[in-house]
């Protein structure tokens, strides 16, 4: 057969450019990724073999084998797994997922620093070896019989495909190194490699070598995966190496934990917390852990042995009490994996309490992070509703920008007689600190929680109350605080307010806002600002109607709310005293539009018309002005 010569497709041959004039100061990780190619290959040949048993043999046991050829500057790389047909190594290695492409080379871009470990993340491992090469050969047999290919290709756009005398099955790789990178053809190099970064495969890596006239193949790494020892033999490095190829993140995880349970459902784990977010946080599809029974790899995306809410967590989970010819549909089904999750959620969680108890900085660095994803968990999982009330922070009206505070540091810290934990949702720091549904409380020293992630409204409907205590909204129904904290002057004028003084003025509020609001009442949660908006005890939020409306969800007149003011206010004592005078005051209509416009705007909410807003306001200041 004449050798066919094909053309990269465009998005692989940036990434050969790429390789070929390297960005990357750690080379060696190429290296790493072919081993883990190799490994996940050894993988797919085991898995298919326990149902398809025509697949090619093989004489020696799965394995990856590693040559030598330090005359030519040759580096070999084989295994005996699952192997490539001709249209395989082209689809494999001439073409690539554009969307894993794309990701690719806009992540780099943002990067300052090029790191190597980006390869590994999107799937273009195979081509990092264009970092060394100055031509790669890779000969492959399909264990599924047919003929052997030769690929061939020195990164200049094409490559050559043809038949090859191979006869046994899986994939030989032959990488003839640029006379700069002949440092890869040292055997002692070769082994330093291999022990940093795949000790913890799960296949023997050999190194084939030539002793006395004899060939020799020496193993390089451990024997047993990182999982399956005992946590005593492994070091910190060998849990982050594992780290790093689980989850293809280049940065250190936050913490890990090593299980091993015994019992009704015995398993062997490693679980990981992450140190920032992936950058696939909120694709709820893409999570799980890497499952394997009885060392073979069945998914690395083990949906069922983790909860959404933990969905950041990386790790590898063994048992030897699953069949091995599980399907997706019979995993769904398998009763022994929701006994394992039961495990991992506990396992997890614990850690992070230890975390949050010994290293407090540490934890508020997780939490920033994936605090919101956490919060999930009071909707999804309400067995462990105790656990999660014990994890969650909050910024409050005590805290400052930048503190934290828990619910057991609110409670020891909460005001005298307080019964309630009170709590203001909004879209930020900034506009909840600067609230008038603050001002009663704060007069009285009482801290008030500051909820500003999209999730903590439906946070709140699964966690309505946190031991004896309730979660009382500021801004939504009345608001009692008689007894509670210490009482003010202004706390006092504000009880003793004479409320027939201003019957006029909230009969005018009613009327002049009767398409716009359900009610005007007298307020007892305001100490400095003429009026303010509330929903009913039971009604939704401002910054809940604000996500609906955001989310395509009409709200209507279903959701008025209830007008509050301030009767020690001047400018409401003044008003309530024009209308007394002369209730035909045509003035005070633009006064009622233009409070009721400035509390739309005092909880975030936009005004209907801003160009109305701004002439009535204009008007009002023409009038003040005494011109």
């Amino acid at each position: 057969m004449t050798a066919e010569v094909h053309s990269f497709q465009a998005e692989v041959q940036q990434l050969m450019n790429l390789m070929v004039h390297s960005l990357y100061s750690n080379k060696e990780i190429f290296l790493r990724e072919l081993i883990s190619n190799s490994s996940d290959a050894v993988d797919k040949l085991r898995f298919e073999e326990i149902t398809n048993h025509n697949l090619l043999k093989s004489d020696k046991e799965n394995s990856i084998t590693l040559s030598i050829d330090k005359e030519n500057s040759i580096l070999n790389i084989e295994d005996n797994g699952i192997g490539m047909s001709k249209e395989e190594l082209m689809n494999n290695l001439g073409t690539i997922a554009s969307s894993g492409t794309k990701k690719f080379l806009e992540k780099l871009s943002e990067q300052d620093k090029k790191d190597s470990n980006l390869i590994g993340q999107f799937g273009v491992g195979f081509y990092s070896a264009f970092m060394v090469a100055k031509q790669i050969i890779v000969e492959s047999r399909s264990a599924h019989g047919g003929s052997a290919y030769k690929w061939t290709s020195s990164g200049d756009g094409s490559y050559t495909i043809e038949e090859s005398s191979k006869e046994t099955r899986g994939t030989r790789i032959e990488i003839h190194l640029k006379d700069e990178e002949k440092e890869f053809a040292d055997d002692w190099k070769i082994r330093s490699i291999v022990r940093k970064y795949s000790d913890y495969v799960t296949y023997p890596v050999y190194l084939l070598e030539t002793k006395e006239d004899k060939q020799e193949e020496t193993r390089l790494n451990k024997s047993t995966p990182v999982w399956a020892r005992n946590k005593r033999e492994n070091k910190p490095e060998d849990y982050k190496e594992l780290y790093k190829q689980i989850s293809m993140d280049w940065r250190e995880p936050l913490l890990w934990e090593h299980i091993s349970v015994e019992g009704l459902v015995p398993f062997n784990a490693v679980i990981y917390v992450p140190s920032e977010a992936p950058f696939d946080l909120y694709t709820r599809d893409n999570h799980g852990l890497h499952l394997y029974v009885k060392r073979v790899s069945i998914t690395e995306k083990c949906k069922e042995l983790l909860p959404e809410y933990l969905r950041f967590v990386a790790g590898v989970v063994e048992t030897d009490e699953i069949p091995l010819n599980v399907s997706r549909e019979i995993l769904q089904q398998n009763n022994k994996l929701p006994q394992i999750k039961k495990q991992i959620i506990k396992k997890t969680l614990s850690s992070l309490q230890h975390l949050a108890n010994n290293e407090q900085e540490k934890y508020l660095n997780f939490y920033k992070v994936f605090g919101a994803v956490l919060k999930e968990g009071f909707h999804f999982d309400h067995e462990q509703h105790e656990t999660l009330s014990e994890l969650v922070r909050f910024k409050s009206s005590k805290t400052g920008k930048e503190g934290w505070v828990s619910f057991k540091e609110y409670i020891e810290r909460k005001a005298e007689a307080q019964r309630e934990i009170y709590y203001l949702t909004g879209p930020s720091y900034e506009a909840l600190e600067r609230s008038p549904h603050l001002e009663a409380l704060t007069s009285r020293g009482i801290e008030v929680l500051f909820l500003t992630d999209a999730i903590d409204e439906w946070f709140l409907m699964s966690y309505a109350k946190h031991g004896e205590y309730n979660l009382k909204s500021i801004n939504k129904g009345d608001l009692d605080l008689t007894g509670i904290g210490k009482e003010s002057e202004e706390d006092k004028k504000n009880e003793e307010a004479p409320a027939e003084e201003l019957v006029g003025l909230l009969d005018l509020f009613r009327t002049k806002l009767s398409d716009d609001i359900k009610e005007v009442k007298i307020s007892k949660r305001l100490r400095e600002s003429a009026c303010c908006l509330v929903a009913d005890e039971n009604g939704m939020s401002a910054h809940m109607e604000r996500i609906m409306k955001a989310s395509g969800q009409d709200m209507g007149a279903n959701n008025k709310r209830i007008l509050e003011i301030n009767p020690s206010h001047n400018l409401i004592k003044n008003l309530a005293e024009r209308k007394n005078k002369n209730s035909e005051d045509t003035l005070l209509t633009e006064w009622v539009e233009v409070l009721y416009e400035t509390a739309l705007l005092s909880e975030g909410s936009p005004v209907k018309n801003p160009g109305s807003f701004a002439k009535r306001l204009t008007k009002i200041m023409e009038v003040a002005s005494g011109k």
